[in-house]
């Protein structure tokens, strides 16, 4: 309902964005050729601030949004049962 379907995918499989599955708690390289892992301080940052680390080979044309907190833990709750890669 907030759009993210539409650059991740219904599933979480990605297209413009980066896919969902398997992105739990993997290494993400990033723009600036930092490391950083996956986890729900990682995600909650990228979904409530897409632009603060744009992970190498994409853009930072997330849009903001306006999702409270619990919106955004249950986001991060569904990338983590997509599993780890």
């Amino acid at each position: 309902s907030n759009g993210c379907a539409a650059c991740h995918g219904s599933e979480g499989a990605g297209g413009v964005g980066p896919t969902f599955i398997g992105l739990w708690m993997s290494d993400r390289e990033l723009t600036d050729g930092s490391i950083v892992v996956a986890d729900r301080d990682y995600l909650h940052e990228s979904i409530t601030m897409p632009g603060a680390k744009i992970v190498t080979g994409y853009r930072a044309q997330m849009p903001s949004n306006n999702l409270d907190d619990d919106a955004v833990t249950s986001i991060v709750a569904w990338i983590e049962e997509l599993g780890a890669p």
